[in-house]
């Protein structure tokens, strides 16, 4: 009977430790190395004009989230 309860708490443990990872830790990483890709876009870097950057940097971030399925 306490095996029982052992066992139904582990997958318990795991499965909140499985979500954890697919809807925080994931996503969180992905828009961190999304936000470090479109600062130093080369498009965006060669651009003079702030607003023409922030542009860029706008679309390449969306586009990267498109891309790994968080947009």
């Amino acid at each position: 009977m306490k095996k029982n309860y052992v066992v139904l708490i582990l997958v318990a443990l795991l499965i909140a430790g499985l979500a954890f990872y697919r809807y925080d830790y994931r996503p969180s990483k992905i828009k961190r190395q999304c936000s470090a890709e479109a600062r130093f876009a080369s498009r965006a870097t060669n651009e003079p004009n702030d607003a023409k950057r922030q542009e860029y940097i706008n679309r390449y971030y969306d586009d990267c989230l498109m891309r790994f399925g968080l947009k």
